[in-house]
């Protein structure tokens, strides 16, 4: 297990790579990536003060596609009722701030995200197929804890630093959800086996 887990950051640090290069050679102002980019969703070296709006956009956008879907993956496969509330909070919750979101980019000109980042869709299929038995701690660890953590990373810095006041004002008012979100993440991890 522990091989499957160290080959899944490699997998992840080397798309996070690809991002950053694809995103320094073909990214133009104004416009959004597909998906998003692999560093920033997992927080590692994103500079948000060089990030244009539709770069932070295509990230929030991103992980709030991918937070809704495998939280409707996890409302249908966790084993116990606080999970699956779990799950259910975090749908309705990404939902609305998918939903804020995408009128705000909207009303700029800029087009939202179409499709989850890559390495989001990676965690995605292994929690597809993971045994019941290990479903629910391992949605809590990755999504619930590790996605947030990295999730936190990019909206704290975002919320200070993105030059468009709108969208440094809608990563202020999303933080204290996801920070929110982790909080009891690592309250259910603790009881879950």
């Amino acid at each position: 297990m522990k091989i499957f887990e160290r080959l899944g950051r490699v997998l992840a640090v080397s798309l996070a790579l690809a991002a950053v290069a694809a995103g320094c050679t073909s990214q133009q102002p104004g416009t959004a990536t597909r998906g998003g980019s692999a560093v920033a969703a997992r927080g590692m070296g994103t500079d948000v003060r060089s990030m244009q709006p539709a770069q932070f956009a295509a990230i929030a956008g991103g992980n709030g596609m991918y937070e809704v879907q495998v939280s409707r993956l996890a409302m249908n496969r966790a084993n116990s009722g606080p999970v699956q509330d779990y799950a259910r909070m975090l749908v309705d919750n990404h939902t609305r701030a998918n939903n804020e979101l995408i009128a705000l980019l909207r009303a700029k000109g800029i087009r939202p995200p179409d499709m989850i980042p890559r390495d989001k869709r990676v965690k995605l299929d292994r929690l597809s197929s993971v045994p019941a038995r290990q479903f629910d701690r391992m949605y809590i660890q990755t999504v619930g804890i590790e996605d947030h953590e990295a999730d936190i990373v990019v909206f704290d810095r975002a919320s200070r630093e993105v030059a468009d006041p709108e969208l440094r004002a809608f990563a202020q008012k999303t933080l204290p959800v996801l920070r929110s979100h982790l909080d009891a993440a690592r309250s259910l991890a603790a009881t879950t086996r």
